[in-house]
């Protein structure tokens, strides 16, 4: 049974009822060092649980928790300002909780000489109003961290990106990582790099995976990737390796073969190495990517594959060979799985690919050489054809042009003088309006 010691912000009252104490004080109050030296309780790491709730001008003096040994220790709205030396001279805590949406992280030490040997096993921090979470923010090395929750939910702005170096090297032990922000929406490249003794990574609220997005992780016994994907970039998962790829409540994404095939490729090794990839159950078509991926699956683990799949008859799936064409798409792959691929009883070696590969594009290339000359009489052809129509169109221009000046002239000698006579005066210009041409003889 849990000791439950409860502490909130109404009046001054202590109860004890079935081995679970409630602790209610006043909202200001102060801690004195070792409030928990002369509490004694079998199993408390197992059995005690802390929690200081809504009371925000809380004090911290240092080596309050002295001798404190418990399952839970939570913050919930109390002051964000929690200085390390706090837990001085603490001895366990399985679970440390903060939620506090103002906590920018612990308060160094003021004694840099003050050693911190207490022992935490997971630590969560719940709606971060820090931007970027860096190093400084945790001002000691946790040892026996192996777990960590980063969590942001309402804060607007908080959270938006964390240096993965600083938490390697703060949380040496870290073997599980639960993210989740409002302000992340991609997991960029190479994000975990030096986090790369995570063997459990559960992402949610993310919606897109970039190249190379978990780089240098091969020890991951799972990735979680949440509930929200909707594009996965085709070199997203190289560089790494997992036992188990969750998909299964991204709902939205869309399995395309043309964008996706090779993108799987490499979770589908020789049949001793399987690697489980599960994608939503209501993928209503079942596409190759599929069927490649689940080739080689045992039968106990068919119903965890999408409704498309496992509701296909026998022959349907005798047929994949045929329908799909493998060998044909693994040749346009740039990345193959090391160890070779075993296609219905055939092993090809991953070398045999690249060879095809290269071959492929050796054959284009002596294509052109072989039919050069050919290419060089079209193009020489097409140069002076160009050429000829340039200077048919130059010789039209000029035509028109002295056709123009022509007519303009002819126009101009033909042009005539009215004579206007007064008639009222009755006088005749006696000048003609026109030379008139006189010849001698």
């Amino acid at each position: 049974m849990l000791l439950h010691l409860l502490i909130l912000n109404i009046q001054n009252l202590v109860r004890f009822y079935n081995h679970k104490f409630l602790f209610i004080f006043p909202r200001v109050f102060f801690f004195y060092s070792g409030i928990f030296e002369e509490l004694s309780l079998s199993n408390s790491q197992d059995q005690l649980i802390i929690s200081f709730l809504n009371s925000p001008s809380i004090y911290y003096a240092n080596g309050a928790l002295s001798k404190l040994n418990c399952y839970e220790l939570k913050f919930l709205n109390t002051n964000p300002k929690i200085p390390i030396d706090f837990f001085h001279q603490a001895l366990f805590i399985h679970h440390l909780i903060i939620d506090n949406p103002s906590f920018s992280g612990f308060l160094p030490s003021s004694n840099s000489k003050t050693l911190f040997n207490f022992q935490i096993n997971k630590l969560s921090i719940k709606d971060i109003s820090i931007r970027h979470l860096k190093g400084k923010h945790f001002p000691i090395i946790f040892n026996s961290i192996y777990e960590l929750t980063l969590e942001n939910y309402h804060i607007n702005g908080g959270f938006r990106s964390f240096n993965n170096r600083d938490l390697a090297q703060r949380f040496p032990q870290l073997r599980i990582l639960k993210i989740f922000s409002c302000s992340i929406q991609r997991i960029i490249s190479r994000m975990f790099e030096h986090l790369n003794q995570l063997e459990y990574l559960i992402l949610n609220g993310i919606t897109t995976i970039e190249r190379e997005a978990f780089f240098n992780l091969y020890h991951l016994k799972e990735l979680n990737l949440g509930k929200n994907i909707l594009q996965i970039n085709p070199y997203a998962f190289i560089h790494m390796n997992t036992n188990i790829l969750l998909l299964n409540q991204s709902y939205q994404f869309q399995l395309n073969d043309e964008k996706h095939f090779c993108t799987f490729v490499q979770f589908s090794p020789l049949t001793d190495l399987k690697t489980f990839v599960q994608f939503s159950k209501n993928l209503t078509d079942c596409s190759c990517t599929l069927r490649y991926l689940y080739r080689h699956l045992d039968k106990s683990f068919m119903s965890l594959t999408p409704y498309c799949y496992s509701n296909s008859s026998l022959y349907i799936l005798t047929q994949e060979e045929r329908i799909c064409y493998f060998e044909q798409r693994l040749l346009q792959c740039d990345i193959l799985p090391d160890q070779g691929i075993t296609i219905y009883g055939k092993h090809y070696n991953v070398s045999y690919f690249y060879q095809q590969q290269i071959s492929k594009q050796k054959n284009h290339l002596s294509f052109f050489f072989r039919y050069r000359i050919y290419y060089i009489i079209i193009a020489f052809v097409l140069i002076i054809s160009l050429y000829l129509i340039i200077r048919k169109q130059h010789d039209n221009s000029t035509y028109k042009h002295l056709n123009r000046l022509l007519n303009r002239q002819r126009i101009s000698r033909n042009e005539t003088i009215d004579v206007i006579y007064d008639h009222t005066n009755q006088i005749l210009d006696p000048i003609p309006s026109i030379t008139s041409r006189v010849t001698k003889v």
